[in-house]
Formats: structure tokens, C-alpha cells, sequence
């Protein structure tokens, strides 16, 4: 009962401690960076032109992802989710891609049920915020199966909840909700032989949450990680609970893998080489003085690449405990695991020889993978460090804890002497931050020389929770509900018109690519690290105006239109063209403006359409070069595998009609003299199928390099396309 009761109270300190944080949605405000979507972009920047005539303030340009990408694919799932269908094809971004094969969709993470609860706004802000409260409340009951003390824990699941790792990508939605299961994961490993159907339940169900939550690299990490910890444990029977996630995952993991393997993601790139792929050495600062290098939210950074890569902070009474726990002689077996966990992952994570030889070597799948994440595990390894440290420390006189804090004393000084080195500009902001942490040092130093170790525990846990709730307010944006992906005049005009159809715009101001698709409007842009190595390809050709294929492609993640003068335009159901300007090319039809924001419509071939006969190739370079050289597009295909089919002229009777469009498929009505080519204007993917009057499925064909046909036999006929 006392035990309980000592649970109780500690659970309702890490809910207090994370309600604090999230205060500002009492006051009707969303942790989400929807103020860059409204401040940076048209049309939302002419929505609210005459209140903010040079737009919306705008708190941390650095993420803009999450508007970019996790929400608009979130939304297109549980779209598809209340429609009662299995989420499986995105239309919307890079003119069509698999969406169970993009992970970061969260298609079957279980919490998607939120958003059967409550509004898209409120639902995505709720799954937010339980990422610290989980992870927090976790994290606590996991050392609590250590021996440690309640406060001890308590400390541990604070730290671990608000720490850089997780501060950095909190409004994602789905890093963090990876990781979150993680405590669970290795209690459930330790617990096996207790209780073995109940802990095999909850090993199998997190170790599938993790996976289904949204992001593949961290959740290697997550798999690895518990794999050397139940190898530690000598839990051999793990390693059968992991293939029964295993299998159960594949409904998510075969389409991913299908989609990694048609990106050119899994190619050889030589990314590793820039300045960040790494943690930089002098980037170890950041954990004693995260905002050592300035801040992206206060728009002074000047630090290598991306601050949120680099920051691992765990707050300056993190570090001294976790210092503290790595000194003791005679360490438990626990404080062995993450000791040697910590310095394994430093070394992949810093640019040491090893951490450099997968990319020289090009391992498969690792040597395509940036090392920054692995922070995530580097700050767990802190905690669990720090967390050991600080009962090793409250229960016991041990004077090594002096060592500790004059190993970060030692090193903030030095940060201070090196400071008036660094130019007057960059001194200058390093100055300004060096004062908080060598404040909060101070704090320390003092509570625990003067006050008894059992206040001087309750008043390090209260530094800790506001020194880490101080860092998390400055990085993260609580912004209005009324910016959450508002209605626009111009947005409004596009959802009116007759589906199917897609858009571009002509400046990467306006609407970028990904935030259409949370409106249900088709795009041939994108963002994405993982898309069609094809589509790359031909975009480049698009953009190049040449029937150009090769690399470099330039940021490999993004897809942009940079003419809207490209023939290629057409083939791909462009219909309508954003742009900030006039158009002066012929074909474009100016229908629309909203402030800055023009709407032209341009004369694109529709999404289904006959032609008269096909041209056979056999390699891409001989497909595009046939795109850019032919001469009318609308009665020629360009195929690469061969197809016996004359060429015959079209009658005025013949016709294609599309009497049903959705997301994953469509149905029409074709009526021909002639056995003819149906160029369907959809990516190409093996998961299409196309039954002609109901009968068993018809080959389809590779057209025009990204879209697919397939032959229709004379007479009328009912086609349903449909993507499994």
C-alpha cells in the first residue's frame, strides 16, 4: 500500500511537471509550428495580409516539417481510416505514392484512434502532448523495477521527458512516440520470467507501437537497442517475441521496404561527407550549455548545420549525476549496460574512424542513415545514468560527487575563457548563454553543500523541471487553433473544381510541397526522404528542360517545379499553376487571385485517355528523350516492354469517361472502334490493379516513364483501377 501510494504521488509530479509545460493550451494555444505555415507561405501569408502586412511573427523557422509532412500524411490516413478503407495510396504529393509504405504516415499506430475522439487540431495537440507524459510516467516505473527510489525516478522520467532529444522533436508526432515505448520495452525484457504471458503481451504490443509510430531510423535504433539489452539480460526468449512483432509489423514494413528500394535513398550518396552528417566535437558543449551556439527560435544560431540534430541537454544536474554515475568503482550491472551503451553510440555518433567506415564501406540501409539520430539513444543512456547516480548519490555519503561537478565546473569555465576567442558576435551570444547554465550550476553547487541531502534532492528535481521547461518554452511554437492549416480563398477555389487534377506552383513561397494534401488537392511536388527514384529523375528532366536524367539532383528530399513551361507539365494532369506573378506563357489561362497568389489553368491531358498507338523503347534514357521529341502527346504513349498495336487515327465516337474518381482508384466508361492503349495517369506502382467488365486483372504497362496503361479491347467497357 505504501508502495502505491509513493507511485501515485510521483506519477501526479511528472503530470504536473508536463501540464506546466503545456499550459499554453489551457489558453486556447497548439504545440505545432503552423505560425511558419501562415508567417513564411502564400496563400495563408494573404489571409492575414491586412492584420500582418509583412506576416505572421513567426516563433522557430527550423520546424516547419511537421506542417510539411507529418500532419498533411496523417491526415490523408485517417481521411481514408473514416472512410472505412485500409489507408494504402497517397495521390496527393509527387503525383501519387504508396502511403502504406511511408512510415512516417503513422497509418497503424494505435493512438490514431484520437482522431475518431476529437477534432484534427485537438487530436494531433493530445498526441503531442502524451509524448513527455508517457515517456515520463514510462521511463519512472522502469526504474522503479531497478530498485531506484520514487524521487530518484521521478528525476529520471522529468529528464528523460523534457530533454534535448526530445524537445527537438516534439512536434513531430512521431519520433517521440517511437522512443516513448522504449522504458516499456526493457521492463517488459526484464519481466519475462515473472510473469511471462502478461510481460510477452506487453513487450510484443510495444515493440509494434514503436514500430507503427512513424519513424524507421529511430525505431532501428529502438530494435538494436533492446536486442543488446535482452542479449545482456540473457532473455533468450525476446528474441521469439521479436519475430512475432516482426510478423506483425509486415502490414507496415513490406510496403516501406518496396518503397526504399524504388527511392534513391538506398543508393551510394556521399552526404556523410558535409559538415553536420556527424556531431560536430565542439557540439559537446550543447550539453552543458545548449544554447552555446544561439538558438534557431531567437534567430541567432551559428553552429554547425541544425540545431535540432545536435542537442542532447539534459539539463546541468543531468549531467553532474550521469558524470557522477560513470565515476563509482564498483558499478551495478545496470549502470555497466548504459555505461557501455553511451560510449558505443558516442562513437557512431561523433565523426570517429568507425562511425565513418558503413559509409565508406556502403553497408546497405546504414550507410544511407544520418548519425544524429542516434542521440536519442545517447540522451536515454544520460538519464539512466543520471538517474543512477542521483539515488547513488541520496542514499549514500559519497564524496566522487564532488568530482563530478568540478569535471562540468571545469568545463563551463572553459567554455567562458574560449568565449572572447570566438569573434564579437558569436562571443556575444555564447556569453548570454553560458549565464543560465552556469546560474543553474551554481543552484546545484550550492544545494548540495548546505542543505540536507533529502531537501537538497527535492530541490534539485524542482531545477531540474524549470531549468528543462525554460529550454523546451524557448524551442517550441504554442500557436493559435486559428492557424491550424486555415481555409483560404485561393484553397477553397482549387477544392471547388472537377476532380481529378493536379497543381505546381512556380515559387517555393507559395504552398509547399506536402501542405495541399491536408486540403485533399493533388500536387506533382513533394517532400519526402523516400520517393520514387523515377519521378526524381524525370523531374529533373522537367526542370532542366532536357531530356537530362542523371545526377546530382540537388536536396534529394524536396521536389519543386522550376519552369511551367515544360511540355512534361501536360502528361502529368497539371491543371492549375500557382504563382506569385503574371504568366505570359501561351496555354495559361488566368482564373483566380488571392492577394499575391494567382491561379492560372493550363491545358493539361486528363488523368485517363486513349491514344492512337504506342512507341516501344527499352531503356529510360530512350523514354524521356522520346517525351521531349514527340511531337503530340495525346495520341502517342511511350512504352518500355513491347505491345502489338496498330496505330489507328480517333474517331470523334470514341471516348473515355470518368464517372468515379477516389484517392486509391477510379472507374470509367471508354467506348472505341478499336482495340486501344488507356494511358491512366497515376504513378506507376506493381500494388495497381485493373479488371476491364469485371473480369480477373489485365497487365498494366509502364507509359510515358512514371504513369501506367493498359490495353482496352473495342466496343464499351467498364474499367475499375484500384490500388491494393
Amino acid at each position: 500500500m505504501k508502495r502505491i501510494r509513493a507511485d501515485s504521488i510521483a506519477v501526479f509530479l511528472i503530470v504536473l511537471v508536463v501540464a506546466i509545460f503545456f499550459w499554453p493550451v489551457v489558453q486556447g494555444k497548439l504545440p505545432v509550428p503552423t505560425d511558419a505555415l501562415v508567417g513564411l507561405y502564400h496563400p495563408w501569408r494573404d489571409l492575414y495580409a491586412k492584420g500582418y502586412p509583412r506576416g505572421v511573427p513567426y516563433k522557430n523557422f527550423l520546424i516547419t516539417d511537421p506542417v510539411r509532412q507529418q500532419i498533411p500524411w496523417r491526415k490523408i490516413a485517417i481521411d481514408s481510416w473514416k472512410e472505412g478503407k485500409i489507408p494504402s495510396w497517397n495521390p496527393f504529393n509527387f503525383s501519387g505514392m504508396s502511403l502504406a509504405g511511408n512510415i512516417q504516415a503513422g497509418v497503424f499506430y494505435p493512438f490514431n484512434i484520437l482522431f475518431f475522439i476529437l477534432n484534427f487540431p485537438r487530436a494531433w495537440t493530445l498526441l503531442i502532448m502524451l509524448q513527455p507524459l508517457l515517456a515520463g510516467i514510462f521511463l519512472y516505473f522502469y526504474l522503479r523495477s531497478n530498485h531506484l527510489s520514487p524521487l530518484a525516478s521521478v528525476f529520471g522520467g522529468v529528464t528523460w521527458a523534457f530533454s534535448g532529444f526530445m524537445i527537438a522533436w516534439l512536434t513531430w508526432g512521431t519520433i517521440l512516440h517511437v522512443v516513448l515505448w522504449l522504458p516499456l520495452i526493457l521492463m517488459s525484457i526484464d519481466k519475462l520470467n515473472n510473469s511471462r504471458l502478461l510481460w510477452s503481451a506487453i513487450l510484443v504490443f510495444s515493440l509494434v507501437c514503436q514500430f507503427f509510430a512513424g519513424h524507421a531510423q529511430v525505431s532501428l535504433y529502438v530494435f538494436l537497442l533492446s536486442g543488446f539489452y535482452a542479449f545482456w539480460r540473457r532473455s533468450n526468449f525476446f528474441w521469439i517475441l521479436l519475430l512475432l512483432s516482426i510478423l506483425l509489423t509486415s502490414i507496415q514494413w513490406i510496403p516501406f521496404v518496396r518503397s526504399l528500394l524504388e527511392s534513391s535513398r538506398i543508393g551510394v550518396s556521399d552526404s556523410w561527407q558535409i559538415s553536420g552528417w556527424f556531431l560536430p566535437w565542439q557540439h559537446l558543449a550543447q550539453f552543458f550549455a545548449p544554447d552555446f551556439f544561439g538558438n534557431p527560435a531567437t534567430l541567432n544560431y551559428w553552429g554547425e548545420w541544425n540545431y535540432g540534430e545536435f542537442i542532447g541537454y539534459i539539463s546541468v544536474v543531468g549531467i553532474i549525476f550521469a558524470i557522477f554515475a560513470l565515476l563509482i568503482p564498483k558499478k551495478s550491472e545496470s549502470v555497466k549496460f548504459w555505461s557501455i551503451t553511451l560510449g558505443i553510440t558516442l562513437l557512431f555518433l561523433l565523426p570517429t574512424p568507425l562511425a565513418k567506415l558503413p559509409y565508406i564501406l556502403k553497408i546497405p540501409v546504414f550507410s544511407s542513415l544520418q548519425p544524429t539520430r542516434l542521440m536519442a539513444i545517447v540522451d536515454f543512456a544520460l538519464v539512466m545514468l543520471a538517474a543512477f547516480g542521483f539515488e547513488q548519490w541520496q542514499s549514500k555519503r559519497d564524496k566522487r560527487i564532488w568530482y563530478a561537478v568540478t569535471v562540468v565546473g571545469v568545463i563551463l569555465s572553459i567554455l567562458w575563457v574560449v568565449t572572447p576567442l570566438l569573434g564579437s558576435t558569436n562571443a556575444d551570444i555564447a556569453r548570454r548563454n553560458l549565464i543560465l547554465p552556469s546560474g543553474v550550476f551554481g543552484l546545484t553547487v550550492l544545494s548540495m553543500a548546505v542543505v540536507s541531502r533529502s531537501w537538497a534532492a527535492v530541490i534539485l528535481l524542482l531545477i531540474v523541471s524549470v531549468d528543462l521547461i525554460r529550454f523546451g518554452w524557448k524551442f517550441t511554437p504554442f500557436t493559435p487553433e486559428a492557424y491550424f492549416f486555415p481555409q483560404t480563398a485561393i484553397i477553397e477555389f482549387l477544392q471547388k473544381q472537377p476532380k481529378p487534377f493536379r497543381v505546381m506552383s512556380t515559387d517555393p513561397k507559395i504552398v509547399p510541397p506536402n501542405t495541399l494534401a491536408f486540403y485533399g488537392i493533388e500536387s506533382v511536388e513533394g517532400y519526402d526522404p523516400i520517393y520514387s527514384s523515377r519521378y526524381e529523375e524525370f523531374m529533373a528532366a522537367l526542370n532542366r528542360q532536357r531530356p537530362d536524367i542523371s545526377a546530382p539532383f540537388g536536396f534529394n528530399r524536396i521536389i519543386t517545379t522550376a519552369t511551367d513551361s515544360s511540355r512534361l507539365l501536360s502528361l502529368m494532369n497539371t491543371q492549375f499553376v500557382l504563382s506569385p506573378s503574371d504568366i505570359k506563357s501561351a496555354g495559361f489561362e488566368k482564373v483566380f487571385q488571392e492577394g499575391q497568389t494567382r491561379i492560372y489553368k493550363n491545358a493539361s491531358l486528363a488523368r485517363a485517355y486513349f491514344v492512337e498507338g504506342v512507341r516501344v523503347v527499352h531503356t529510360k534514357q530512350e523514354t524521356i528523350e522520346a517525351l521531349f521529341t514527340m511531337d503530340s502527346p495525346d495520341k502517342l504513349a511511350i512504352v518500355e516492354k513491347q505491345i502489338l498495336l496498330d496505330t489507328i487515327p480517333m474517331n470523334q465516337d470514341e471516348r473515355v469517361d470518368l464517372v468515379r474518381y477516389d484517392p486509391d482508384g477510379m472507374e470509367i466508361v471508354t467506348i472505341s472502334s478499336h482495340v486501344r492503349f488507356l494511358v491512366i495517369g497515376n504513378m506507376y506502382d506493381p500494388g495497381w490493379f485493373v479488371t476491364i467488365d469485371g473480369n480477373p486483372p489485365v497487365p498494366i504497362y509502364r507509359a510515358n516513364y512514371l504513369f501506367f496503361g493498359v490495353v482496352v479491347p473495342s466496343g464499351e467497357h467498364h474499367i475499375w483501377v484500384q490500388y491494393r
